[in-house]
C-alpha cells in the first residue's frame, strides 16, 4: 500500500510519531528545582549507619550538627580550626578557647561553610558562637545544585547578652533541599576582635 498517497494514514502515522516522541521527552527531562529534591528522602534507618550524636530526628523533624567544615583562614590547627566546628557544641563558656573556630586574622572579612549528612527541607539554622558575637553579616544554604540561597543579610553588631550566643534564623520551610551552610563574618567594623564559632546546628524536615 502507497501510504504516500494516502492522507488519512499518512496523518494517523504522524500522530502516532508525535505522541511516542513527546512521551520520550517527559521521561528524560529532568525535574526542575534543586538538584537534591530527587535523592530518596531520609529514613529512620537511613540515619543509623551515621556519627552518634550528630542527626536526631522526632517524626518529620531533623536536627543535625556538622560533620564537614572548611574556612577561608584559621587562627591554628587542629586548635582554633575550621574542624572545630563539627559535632555538637564543645566550648562551655564565652572566650578564646581553643574548642572554636577562629580566623587567621581578628579584623578580616571571613567565610566558613559546613556540611550535614542530610539534605532536607530547612525551616531554621542556628549558629553557636563562643567570642565576641555577632558579627556575622551573611548566611546562605547551598544544595548538590550549588546555587546558594541568602537567608540572613545584616550588619555586624555587638551582642549584649548571655553567651555562648546562638544566633537564630527561622525561615519559612524551603521548596528545595539543602545539606550546607556558608556563613560570612566581616571583623572589620566594631573592632572587637575575633569572632568565634563553635557550632552549627541544621534544622528541618525530610518532606
Amino acid at each position: 500500500m502507497n501510504t504516500a498517497k494516502n492522507p488519512r494514514i499518512l496523518k494517523s502515522l504522524l500522530l502516532i510519531l508525535s505522541f511516542a516522541w513527546g512521551m520520550a521527552a517527559c521521561k528524560s527531562s529532568p525535574a526542575e528545582g534543586d538538584a537534591s529534591e530527587t535523592q530518596a528522602l531520609p529514613t529512620q534507618s537511613s540515619t543509623q549507619s551515621l556519627p552518634p550524636g550528630y542527626v536526631q530526628t522526632q517524626g518529620q523533624q531533623i536536627r543535625q550538627w556538622a560533620v564537614e567544615a572548611e574556612a577561608s583562614s584559621e587562627y591554628s590547627s587542629p586548635e582554633w580550626a575550621a574542624m572545630q566546628v563539627i559535632g555538637a557544641p564543645d566550648t562551655q563558656r564565652c572566650g578564646d578557647y581553643q574548642t572554636a573556630w577562629a580566623s587567621a586574622s581578628s579584623d578580616s572579612i571571613v567565610w566558613l561553610e559546613v556540611k550535614f549528612s542530610l539534605a532536607v527541607y530547612v525551616t531554621t539554622v542556628n549558629i553557636i558562637q563562643t567570642f565576641n558575637p555577632n558579627q556575622i553579616v551573611t548566611v546562605e544554604l547551598v544544595g548538590q545544585s550549588g546555587r546558594p540561597i541568602e537567608i540572613y543579610n545584616q550588619p555586624p553588631v555587638q551582642v549584649n547578652q548571655p553567651c555562648p550566643y546562638t544566633l537564630p534564623i527561622s525561615v519559612d520551610k524551603t521548596k528545595g533541599r539543602f545539606d550546607t551552610v556558608r556563613i560570612a563574618i566581616d571583623q572589620s567594623v566594631l573592632g572587637l576582635g575575633w569572632n568565634q564559632i563553635d557550632a552549627v546546628e541544621l534544622v528541618g524536615e525530610a518532606d
